[in-house]
């Protein structure tokens, strides 16, 4: 017996309003974040509403992309959301008043799940230089300040990242802000930034030395944690011991990631610091040292950890044989080695890490490409799948290196290069591209439509090609990729970037084209797109 279509359609439209709020805002929190039909929701329902902007205010700054514009708009939105104490703490002593500003519909800063104070900087700014002409850094510091207050204050235990920077944190009164004691569990990633120890010396550093140990008591499963050392006058600490610093990795649950960045001096600490790694011994899985001097500093602690399988060094010193030999017969097998310098009397360092490690390697990362160490890397690496190199002039442009690559099983290769003369290179490269390739991210100064036909000349069957640089992208380079495209079925994502300000008409035809075979294209234009300018109504909170 047959159902009327109109009983089907009544029973269709009971079930979707029965459908519990619940169970809606789970479904809407798996659509993608970057697509446009979620504006299309937002004038569905008031609860539609709500869902969708706890999806769009996310990441706010990363949508913004250094334009003044939308960086003016967000910190007026955000400004608007302050509370009596924190406009007071702007205006009370600076003599500065701020613009009259409608409270917003929403509090947006309660759905932020990650921010730098970076990039709060760099919009607070382009705010203020929009609406003072003369600049006081001491206003600029309050409002960032009451700013990131308002994110602490607001955010209902949705942060998943935050930056801690010492002298900077207002005295406010954190214990009352943060009296639910669920607040800041959520947060994954912390970065500190010190340059001495957190001591009761002042207001400030009181205020600092409180809000550091909240963070001790609340955030217990981080996953990555980076510590950040700035320094005085002739690179030395006021003082620095390292026991807040170790307290903060043994309290963590499941700490993966931990970055050392700007460490210059106090070896003995630092020694302290990586032997307190054995309370991660399970857990830990990434080393970074990003210059680090490991002047008096031993390795030992490291041999320990389980689970270590990435280890990278970014233009540190002091490191010796000694060093490494330490980490002989250790219970962990790298599979992840990074180590950027051009100093080549590191290569022995590197070369020694390599036979160590080498054969359980499948992702390396070097920027000192010299004869002896791309010996080495043949010999003993052989199962490197991930491959990420920097050329940085044109004495490391010979066939050693790309021989070397044409050799290897490689799925990705991520090739930085600072030449100006590109030619050269893509025509070698093109001719040893390893036939296993998948991914090509490249970063270069200039790119052209032959440069491109030389990179094509290989035929490697690629499914990613990224540019990470902004070119021009002239109808002939995209010609060139659209050919290279339309030949290959299994190419799924072309990302670049272009500085031009206007596209004509045949050009958009190619983009239409290369999109037929490519499911994936990210194109970062110089031109607004209409989900930009959407996204723009939203920051002016166009609810109102």
């Amino acid at each position: 017996m047959s159902v009327p279509s109109i009983q089907i359609s009544s029973i269709s439209k009971k079930s979707i309003i029965s459908l519990p709020e619940d169970c809606t805002y789970e479904i809407i929190q798996q659509l993608p974040e970057d697509t446009s039909i979620l504006h299309k929701f937002l004038f569905v329902n008031r609860f539609w509403c709500k869902c969708i902007i706890s999806i769009l205010w996310k990441i706010p700054f990363n949508k913004i992309n250094e334009n003044k514009i939308k960086q003016t708009r967000l910190i007026h939105t955000y400004l608007g959301c302050l509370d009596e104490e924190e406009k007071n703490y702007i205006e009370k002593d600076n003599l500065f008043n701020l613009p009259l500003i409608q409270k917003p519909f929403f509090n947006y800063a309660r759905y932020l799940i990650r921010f730098t104070i970076s990039e709060l900087d760099s919009s607070v700014r382009a705010w203020y230089d929009n609406y003072m002409e003369l600049k006081y850094e001491r206003i600029i510091k309050c409002i960032m300040n009451s700013i990131y207050h308002l994110f602490i204050r607001s955010n209902n235990n949705h942060l998943e990242s935050l930056e801690f920077k010492k002298d900077w944190i207002h005295s406010w009164s954190w214990e009352k802000v943060l009296q639910d004691n669920i607040k800041l569990s959520s947060i994954k990633k912390l970065n500190i930034e010190l340059h001495e120890d957190l001591k009761e010396d002042s207001d400030y550093i009181l205020s600092d030395l409180k809000f550091y140990n909240i963070l001790l008591s609340r955030c217990n499963y981080l996953q990555s944690l980076k510590i950040y050392f700035i320094t005085h006058s002739k690179n030395y600490f006021k003082y620095f011991s390292s026991n807040q610093i170790i307290k903060m990795i043994q309290v963590q649950k499941n700490l993966q990631i931990l970055n050392i960045s700007n460490f210059y001096q106090y070896g003995l600490e630092l020694t302290k610091i990586i032997s307190s790694l054995s309370s991660q011994i399970n857990s830990l899985k990434e080393l970074q040292f990003i210059e680090v001097n490991f002047t008096n500093c031993s390795l030992i602690g490291l041999k320990i950890c389980l689970n270590l399988d990435s280890l990278s060094f970014t233009s540190c010193n002091g490191l010796t044989i000694d060093h490494i030999n330490s980490l002989s017969n250790s219970s962990f097998k790298l599979k992840s080695l990074y180590f950027y310098d051009q100093t080549t009397i590191y290569q022995n360092i590197i070369t020694k890490i390599l036979s160590l490690f080498g054969n359980s390697l499948t992702k390396f990362g070097t920027s000192l490409l010299t004869d002896f160490v791309i010996e080495t890397t043949s010999i003993r690496c052989s199962n490197i799948k991930y491959l990420s190199i920097i050329i940085e002039n044109d004495d490391l442009l010979h066939h050693k290196i790309f021989h070397w690559i044409y050799n290897l099983e490689l799925l990705e290769l991520d090739i930085i290069i600072f030449i100006r003369d590109t030619y050269e290179f893509f025509k070698l490269l093109g001719k040893n591209l390893p036939i296993t390739l998948k991914i090509l991210k490249l970063s270069c100064h200039y790119i052209s439509h032959n440069s491109l036909r030389n990179l094509f000349s290989s035929r490697v069957d690629l499914e990613r090609l990224i540019f990470k640089n902004s070119y021009e992208f002239t109808y002939d380079c995209l010609m060139v990729i659209y050919e290279y495209i339309r030949y290959y079925k299994n190419f799924k994502e072309l990302t670049f970037k272009t500085y031009k300000k206007e596209w004509s008409l045949r050009d958009l035809k190619v983009l239409k084209e290369i999109k037929k075979y490519c499911p994936l294209v990210n194109c970062e234009f110089g031109i607004s797109t209409v989900e930009e300018m959407l996204d723009e109504c939203i920051l002016e909170d166009f609810l109102f």
